[in-house]
């Protein structure tokens, strides 16, 4: 009976010394887990952290870079805007396209110098304090983003008129027409581009269209084929066309035995 109690005793000792042991392993575990956790979300912290600011030195100079380009174009833009407005240049057919196209541009920069000057200052301009103003400014950007292309797009059908068509240019090219075309466009990129106002919002600071939408993606995506590949397509084929144009007049001209004296000299007027 002896031996039995205290087998049984040292049973119940082992017992309990090992439930005593399984509550505080779980107890350790329990306060491990917590503090991985905490170790984690430290981390998690400081990764974002690290990825916000990944790269400070090309961040920066990236700023900088756009700053003084778009002083420049700026300063190139008024420029160009005051000499197509001088009287002997009036009398060019195109030069209210490029007028329209000079001042485009120079919006879209000034933009783009207040932006930058409104982050390097904290906010004075307040572009991403004020909804109003933040919806505004994306609007124009939209807006002169779409004519700047289209313009350019213009004043190279222009150009593929007045080397195809040369008989036809001057009823074709006009400043009637060149205001027209300008006034148009300006109608289509108004009315389209109000859908800007539905997805611009101010969120962590930052001025931005809200792409959790999910009618923003096409409109997007309409966006780029009206300011990039349709514009950038025809471009490039009218230029193509134009440069066969002339090598085959060039051509032409030397087969019939025109010399470099003697050749004509085609004028086209842009």
């Amino acid at each position: 009976n002896l031996k039995i109690m205290v087998k049984s005793s040292s049973l119940t000792y082992d017992r309990s010394t090992l439930q005593t042991f399984i509550e505080l392993t779980k107890k350790n575990n329990s306060s491990f887990l917590s503090i991985s956790h905490a170790y984690d979300t430290t981390n998690t912290s400081l990764l974002y952290h690290t990825d916000k600011h990944k790269y400070p030195i090309l961040q920066q100079l990236t700023i900088y870079i756009t700053f003084v380009l778009s002083v420049i174009g700026l300063v190139g833009n008024a420029c160009t805007i005051i000499v197509l407005n001088q009287r002997s240049m009036r009398k060019w057919r195109s030069s209210t396209l490029l007028t329209a196209l000079a001042i485009v541009d120079f919006v879209y920069l000034l933009i783009i110098f207040l932006a930058l000057i409104d982050n390097l200052t904290n906010n004075i301009i307040g572009l991403n304090r004020y909804l109003m103003l933040c919806q505004v400014t994306v609007y124009i950007t939209h807006i002169c983003s779409f004519l700047s292309a289209n313009y350019t797009l213009s004043f190279t059908f222009q150009r593929f008129i007045a080397v195809w068509f040369p008989l036809h240019s001057q009823s074709i090219i006009s400043y009637r027409s060149s205001i027209t075309n300008i006034i148009v466009l300006i109608i289509i990129a108004c009315g389209f581009y109000s859908f800007s106002f539905l997805f611009t919002n101010i969120e962590d600071g930052q001025c931005k269209e809200d792409d959790k939408f999910p009618a923003l993606f096409p409109l997007l995506i309409v966006d780029v084929c009206l300011t990039f590949v349709v514009p950038f397509t025809f471009i490039l084929l009218s230029n193509c066309a134009i440069v066969y144009s002339l090598r085959t007049r060039k051509m032409t001209s030397r087969l019939l035995g025109i010399g470099k004296t003697n050749s004509v000299i085609i004028e086209i007027e842009c």
